[in-house]
């Protein structure tokens, strides 16, 4: 019985061979996307879940209260809270700390000069609870003495080849000389923690003891085990007890709190000065799983308007069948049957087409996936459970409308259900073309919304500059003639140094300031960033200035005098800011510094965040020390970086050039929305195919049905352009309908979405007009081969049809 089940279902695809590539198409398309989709979207929710102790582990998150209306959090915390919880807490079974005191490690190999700016330092418990996995050493005593080193597989290769790392000294290091004493494999994708050197304590002892020690130093990157049967809400409920007992490092103003290590990469977007090195979103694990729920549902209802349109020639062999005896529910069983044959040869077709995009696809999410023997296990499931749920979805409604047709009117070719079909049809169309209509809105705004990131202006002139680290205490101290070697360089028109760069990807100093005329009684009233200039910063960066003055080349009084921005000026409630004293505060001490200048406000962050205070001091500025030259380059790029290259190694004989040009570190702020949009224009074209194949296939029998009556039409005196308009009217009723129920959605959907950016574009009404004419043109030229055909089509050979 089940073979024939499937020689039948066989037999209707082979004779009915455009409807069954126009379904098989259409679900191919779907069930490879939305597998892709969901591989993402899984790999995305698996962050961190493979450690054992996962579900156990938390890192201490700092909180400044500080500002009512600004509270920040931050991933660091005092170095001995760690041991102080597993020591007085029952509820804390382990604990380790991670630490980076500089911004890159500097060593030498072979006589050549490297630095890795991925490292930190960790306690010697490390590997007790993380289980990254050991290529060689033993993790349990990796991390045990001073000055000993964990390196991943990559970083072996590419210092060691392949000779054993194990045991091999590292002369030159920041640290001094340390030892490798074990090699980990890369660490995977879905790992919040990223490191290719993990050193053991490599300062002095005193000094590290002291250090580890002490409650008034924020620095330690800490997490803890909670203990089986533990609650992490119980442990929560003592930090306030804690809090009072060490008032010097929290007080009222400061909090503790514990984040769940399975919620950091998903959930730090307000968190600073974290471990991890990115960051995802919620917000687009939704709209991705959405979006591939949506080409499915586009691909069975192709599958279900094409079966029921067919209803009429089938509905002979139902009759035919049942008179034969054939039981209702055999019938069900063969059509769901055909379902499922249709959709499991689509889903081994789209193992084939996942294996040919994955590469495209991992180019525009920054993963890893790919497609064989040893990862198609992963693939199956998924592509099964999907395959199997569309089959229902799709044969449902097929097989349970043609197993209820009348065997006297199904062989008469009559229907009395066939009016009630031709609604379901419809309403399904307009459903379809619902979503593609949701998708095309989407796709606009993302694309209108990073066009408008790109050209935005930031205050700032972004284009040709070259931003070059300063890595050495040596180069701080001879960066005059540096920069004058540099602005020697042919091609280079402008040189300036700073603290740090607008368009930061590092930490920005940030200091508490108030103006010292306040009376107000309180100390620390705004916090502002931080950032030293030289004279030639405003110049190279063309910042502009609303009132006052810059800094004056080599003018020893300008060493205490700041510029502020428009937005310090208004939250430090300023009226007239110039020769204004500003107190500013941070932490080490307190300086009174003169207002000489206003520069208009100027995107220092990306454009997620508003514009927030910022002073500007000068290069030798007690708070921050130099770390960039950036350098106004023109012409050959090339040769300009060969020739600074040269003067770098002149001067810095230690570490080598790390160089970027700003616009491309200002373009890695939306790398995320980059890929959103990316996938958003990939499923808004094929949701529009398969709508096209689905509404092509639809037009398709539906004139083949009406051929005899076109003929008559044609004959009683109907043009081509009648019959065209006739046939393509329900058409263009359903998309206009469609219409209306997709721009509620796709506002909803949108508006959300922008709301991650300060600076974000308007959604007008051109944005929904266009999507819908779009969608619009899209179902005439769709339908309109056939339509036309059929109009031009002889009369005569149309009423010779039987």
């Amino acid at each position: 019985m089940v073979k024939s089940y499937f020689k039948i279902a066989f037999r209707s695809l082979t004779r009915n061979k455009t409807y069954s590539i126009i379904n098989i198409l259409g679900l191919v398309i779907g069930i490879s996307f939305s597998c892709m989709l969901y591989v993402y979207v899984s790999n995305e929710l698996s962050y961190d879940s493979f450690h054992t102790k996962s579900n156990r582990i938390y890192r201490a998150i700092t909180i400044d209260k500080r500002i009512p209306d600004n509270p920040r959090s931050y991933g660091v915390a005092v170095p001995p809270l760690g041991r102080e919880l597993v020591d007085n807490y029952p509820e804390v079974e382990d604990m380790v700390r991670l630490h980076r005191f500089t911004g890159q490690v500097v060593f030498e190999m072979d006589g050549q000069n490297f630095q890795e700016r991925n490292w930190y330092t960790a306690d010697p418990n490390f590997f007790d609870v993380f289980d990254f996995e050991f290529v060689s050493g033993d993790k349990a005593t990796a991390l045990k003495e001073p000055y000993s080193l964990v390196i991943t597989q990559s970083m072996a290769r590419k210092y060691f080849g392949d000779d054993d790392p194990i045991g091999q000294i590292i002369e030159k290091c920041s640290f001094g000389s340390v030892k490798v004493t074990g090699v980990i494999k890369d660490h995977p994708d879905n790992s919040h923690l990223q490191f290719d050197m993990l050193f053991s304590n490599v300062r002095p002892d005193e000094g590290w003891t002291k250090y580890l020690n002490s409650w008034e130093s924020f620095g330690a990157y800490t997490y803890i085990v909670l203990s089986k049967n533990s609650s992490i809400q119980a442990l929560k409920a003592k930090m306030p007890a804690l809090q009072k007992k060490h008032p010097t490092s929290f007080g009222d103003d400061i909090a503790l709190d514990f984040q769940h290590m399975e919620d950091i990469y998903l959930r730090s977007g307000a968190i600073e000065e974290g471990t991890e090195s990115s960051h995802g979103q919620l917000t687009y694990i939704y709209i991705f799983s959405t979006m591939g729920i949506f080409l499915l549902l586009i691909a069975c209802i192709n599958y279900i308007n094409l079966a029921t349109s067919k209803a009429l020639t089938r509905s002979r062999e139902v009759g035919v069948r049942k008179v034969a005896g054939a039981y209702k529910n055999q019938l069900i069983v063969q059509f769901l049957t055909e379902s499922f044959v249709v959709t499991l040869i689509s889903m081994i077709i789209a193992i084939g087409v996942m294996d040919m995009v994955f590469p495209y696809f991992n180019q525009i999410t920054g993963k890893k996936f790919d497609v064989n023997l040893e990862t198609l296990k992963d693939y199956f499931p998924p592509l099964l459970c999907i395959a199997i749920v569309v089959a229902f979805i799709s044969g449902s409604y097929p097989a349970f409308y043609l197993a209820r047709l009348k065997p006297v009117a199904s062989l008469k070719g009559h229907d009395s259900g066939e009016r009630g079909a031709v609604s379901f049809r419809k309403a399904l169309v307009v459903f379809q073309f619902a979503l593609t209509i949701v998708m095309i809105v989407s796709t606009i705004v993302i694309g209108r919304q990073l066009n408008f990131i790109q050209n935005k202006d930031i205050g700032f002139d972004k284009d040709q500059l070259l931003v070059i680290d300063i890595n050495s205490g040596d180069v701080r101290q001879q960066f005059q003639a540096m920069k004058n070697e540099y602005s020697n360089i042919p091609g280079v028109q402008r040189v300036a140094v700073s603290s740090r760069v607008p368009g930061e990807w590092k930490d920005i100093q940030e200091l508490y300031v108030k103006s010292a005329s306040s009376t107000d009684g309180v100390t620390d009233s705004v916090k502002a960033f931080f950032m030293g200039f030289d004279e030639d910063m405003m110049e190279t960066y063309k910042l502009q200035l609303a009132e006052g003055r810059y800094f004056a080349a080599n003018n020893q009084a300008d060493s205490s005098t700041i510029l502020l921005n428009q937005s310090a000026v208004k939250s430090l409630g300023l009226v007239n800011p110039i020769g204004s004293v500003i107190k500013m505060n941070t932490g080490r001490g307190v300086m009174n510094a003169t207002v000489i200048g206003v520069i208009k406000n100027f995107n220092f962050q990306s454009l997620h965040q508003k514009i927030a205070p910022i002073i500007i001091g000068t290069w030798n500025n007690p708070f921050q020390a130099i770390d960039y030259f950036t350098l106004k380059v023109s012409g050959d790029t090339e040769k300009v970086i060969k020739s600074i290259t040269k003067v770098h190694e002149k001067f810095d004989k230690r570490t080598p050039i790390e160089y970027h040009f700003l616009d491309q570190q200002l373009a890695s702020f939306y790398v995320a929305e980059r890929r959103v949009g990316m996938i958003f224009r990939m499923g808004g074209a094929l949701s529009i195919f398969v709508a096209c194949l689905g509404l092509f296939g639809l037009a398709t029998y539906n004139i083949e049905r009406r051929t005899k009556e076109l003929g008559i039409r044609k004959v009683l005196g109907a043009s081509e352009m009648n019959l065209f308009l006739m046939l393509s009217s329900s058409f263009t009723k359903q998309v206009g309908i469609a219409y209306l129920i997709a721009c509620p959605a796709a506002y909803y959907i949108m508006n959300q979405w922008l709301k991650i950016f300060e600076y974000k574009i308007s959604l007008h009404a051109g944005i929904f007009l266009f999507s819908g004419a779009t969608a619009l043109l899209i179902a005439l030229a769709t339908v309109s081969y056939r339509s036309l055909k059929a109009a031009y089509a002889s009369p005569v050979n149309s009423l010779r049809q039987e």
